[in-house]
């Protein structure tokens, strides 16, 4: 009963975030009806002004989101932080499944576990569904930092078993408002990109200038529609702890 009231609540709560994010970068309802201070937004780091922009507006900019749980001393189980910004561990969580079916193979039958598989077609699917214009075979690219990032093995693995190419920043360029990844003798057009480079280092020509991570000119790309990201920049301010306070109301307002 317990996991099942998780489940739940885990749902709607991605549910939430996704439609806070919506509202927050397109006709910021919850701004203007006084229901979250603009301190708590605009003050936050996590909030990226080139996104907000109502052309540009994207119904599922939230895809992949994680919380972190804790229990209280009475045993209920409370949220203790969202991820929301390029949420990892989905790979690491696979591989402890196989390294604990090996090491502990009677328990781990026993435990009655949810298979994996089928969120990671689940996965695959919506990745590629979120490509602009309904495309019948868009190209999905999962954008690193690189191998010197401390979550290297987890993107590795997630491009590895969806199937998508793992690229670094230096492997894509943008031509025309559009993103391209450089394959031998010629560019191949992007369509979409999981992106595990925090926003600020996601475009060296808009947000950080400092940034060798990112691609240059990936921002004009995103609000002309020829590129979706996920999740969409700007996604981190739903990690602001100042938002839990205001979730009910939220909740509420977006989600009646």
């Amino acid at each position: 009963q317990v996991l099942r009231t998780l489940e739940k609540g885990l749902a709607q709560r991605a549910e939430l975030l996704n439609a806070v994010l919506v509202d927050l970068y397109g006709p910021q309802r919850l701004l203007s009806g006084g229901i979250l201070p603009a301190s708590v937004v605009f003050g936050h780091s996590g909030f990226l002004r080139v996104a907000a922009r109502a052309s540009a507006q994207n119904p599922h900019p939230l895809i992949v989101s994680a919380t972190d749980l804790g229990r209280t001393p009475a045993g209920e189980w409370q949220v203790v932080a969202d991820r929301a910004q390029a949420p990892s561990g989905i790979g690491f969580a696979m591989e402890n499944r196989r390294v604990l079916s090996r090491v502990l193979p009677v328990a781990y039958r026993e435990a009655g576990l949810h298979r994996l598989s089928p969120f990671f077609q689940a996965l695959r699917v919506t990745l590629m569904e979120a490509a602009p214009h309904g495309l019948d075979n868009p190209r999905v690219v999962v954008l690193s930092p690189g191998p010197a990032s401390e979550t290297a093995y987890d993107q590795a693995f997630i491009a590895s078993t969806l199937g998508f190419p793992l690229v670094e920043g230096s492997d894509l360029v943008t031509r025309e408002g559009a993103v391209w990844m450089r394959v031998p003798g010629r560019l191949e057009r992007v369509d979409v990109i999981l992106r595990r480079v925090d926003a600020d280092w996601s475009d060296p020509l808009e947000l950080r200038g400092d940034s060798r991570l990112g691609v240059a000119g990936l921002s004009e790309a995103v609000r002309r529609g020829t590129v979706a990201i996920v999740n969409g920049l700007g996604s981190g301010v739903l990690e602001n702890p100042a938002l839990l306070p205001f979730m009910s109301a939220m909740c509420e307002q977006l989600l009646d």
